[in-house]
């Protein structure tokens, strides 16, 4: 075939009643309904009190199993305690290893090759598919361990009370019971819910994003949520779109609902503020159906998502924090009506990088332009210029509550400000020799050169394998404080839905 007949259309290999619609669709959808449904019963299973409790005991037990042959031999049958050890591991721990199973298949199906799409970042599915692969193999292991334990329990009683043979086995048992106790207690550690209803958030890094952002809420959100995640919240987006009873940009209203669950995570508002705001957006008798209880993503769920993203970027909603406070006290950035900067960089900087966050408001009332430098010694780069033209928006001139009915509140003002702002999320890095305590500044200044403002932020750098915040450490970070936002708004809806850290 020449290059150009990759267009030509070739005859088919079936005859001319051969239906193009052959089912394979329903056959892979079905089959992967019945890995989810296995992957959910199997891990409602090792997740349930009783499997938790004997799951932690069963090393610890086994080593004074085996203390105990060797002490009173005539009173313990090592065969009798190595066939009730291994019963017990295998219904106990059994679970647990096909759950990881069922985890790691549902992960293949759904993000492998064949659930990938050309858009989706490779990085970032291939560190999930990584760490299910690494789940499973450390249940394997942890098992294995259990019932080398049983097996030299048994071999042992082949041989006579007093007989060296018997005494090294029944060392070699207490040593493999001694390793399962502190592998268990490493796997009971890293091992999140299998049975968890957005079972690759936990696994997620972010790797990429945009460095402005329109909206900066949902930008980053999105940023820190797992493809599958990612698909729900845009299916959820697109159901509340039509259900706006203002018009105006859907974008905004989306961001003002992210805010509102922000700020109720944060227990700024109560859970009926909560929802009074939500029917000024969509009406009274949608609330429920279409942001409460979303098919897609309910009020719980939303509230996790808010939750991870939060923990993984908390530099950024700091300074939504002091927006917000600044609306509060009608403090100096807010009451100069001029131009407000604010940057927010970690206090430590692992493996030479860190994200710097910047937030530039103009609350005069002309549209200006402005140039806004970072600059970075001994950075790469060290210096990053950027063109800006913030949207203006004259603040209020009198402090304001957090929430009212009657007149401006902070729920308002905050998505309005943060919304005309222009926001910049940066990668600053160092060289591999850069190591303590290093300034970034960061100006802002008129086209003709006159500074406006500027600042200077601190942090300490640890080059790379030394120091810093592993990536492990925060994706566990993320995942308690995603489960406390989300058990949190489970108080006011469906308390049997609460899940442990």
């Amino acid at each position: 075939m020449q290059r150009g007949d990759g267009g030509v259309n070739l005859p088919r290999p079936y005859g001319e009643s051969f239906e193009a619609d052959d089912g394979l669709e329903d056959l892979i959808a079905n089959r992967l309904n019945r890995m989810e449904k296995g992957r959910r019963f199997w891990g409602r299973l090792t997740n349930t009190w009783l499997c938790i409790l004997v799951r932690n005991l069963i090393p610890t037990l086994a080593i004074f199993t085996s203390v105990a042959v060797m002490a009173i031999p005539d009173q313990v049958d090592p065969s009798m305690a190595a066939f009730v050890s291994g019963a017990i591991i295998v219904c106990f721990i059994g679970p647990s290893v096909i759950s990881s199973n069922f985890s790691l298949w549902v992960g293949l199906d759904r993000l492998g090759a064949r659930g990938r799409t050309r858009d989706e970042q490779d990085s970032s599915i291939e560190r999930i598919l990584n760490t299910l692969t690494e789940s499973r193999l450390h249940e394997y292991m942890r098992f294995s361990n259990l019932l080398s334990f049983s097996f030299l329990l048994w071999l042992s009683d082949r041989f006579p009370p007093g007989d060296e043979t018997r005494g090294l086995l029944l060392v070699g048992s207490i040593l493999a019971a001694s390793i399962a106790v502190a592998h268990s207690i490493l796997v009971e550690r890293r091992t999140p819910n299998h049975s968890d209803d957005l079972p690759f958030l936990v696994h997620h890094a972010p790797s990429q994003h945009k460095s402005t952002l329109q909206d900066p809420l949902t930008e980053i959100l999105i940023a820190h949520l797992d493809p599958e995640s990612a698909s729900r919240f845009s299916l959820w987006r697109d159901s509340l779109v039509v259900n706006f009873t203002r018009k105006k940009n859907p974008n905004e209203s989306i961001e003002h609902i992210l805010h509102l669950i922000y700020l109720h995570g944060r227990n700024m508002l109560s859970h009926h503020q909560l929802v009074q705001e939500f029917e000024k957006l969509v009406g009274p008798n949608k609330v429920e159906s279409s942001i409460l209880k979303n098919p897609h993503l309910d009020l719980p769920t939303l509230s996790r998502l808010m939750g991870h993203t939060r923990a993984w970027q908390s530099d950024l909603f700091r300074q939504i924090d002091r927006l917000q406070f600044g609306l509060m006290d009608h403090n100096a950035s807010i009451a100069g009506h001029s131009w407000r900067l604010d940057a927010s960089l970690p206090l430590r900087c692992g493996e030479s990088r860190g994200d710097l966050f910047v937030m530039v408001n103009n609350l005069g009332s002309k549209s200006t332009p402005i140039e806004l430098e970072v600059h970075v010694p001994n950075g790469q780069p060290s210096r990053q210029r950027f063109k800006l033209t913030p949207e203006p928006l004259t603040p209020p001139d009198h402090p304001l509550p957090m929430w009212s009915n009657d007149e401006e509140d902070v729920v308002t003002w905050l998505s309005n400000l943060v919304g005309s702002a222009h926001v910049l999320w940066l990668g600053v890095a160092w060289a591999d020799d850069i190591e303590g305590r290093r300034p970034v500044r960061i100006s802002i200044r008129h086209v003709d050169g006159q500074t406006i403002s500027s600042d200077t932020l601190w942090t300490h750098v640890h080059p790379r394998s030394s120091g810093g915040e592993s990536l492990r450490r925060r994706m566990g970070v993320a995942r308690t404080a995603a489960r406390r936002w989300q058990n949190q708004a489970l108080t006011h809806t469906d308390r049997s839905k609460f899940i442990a850290p």
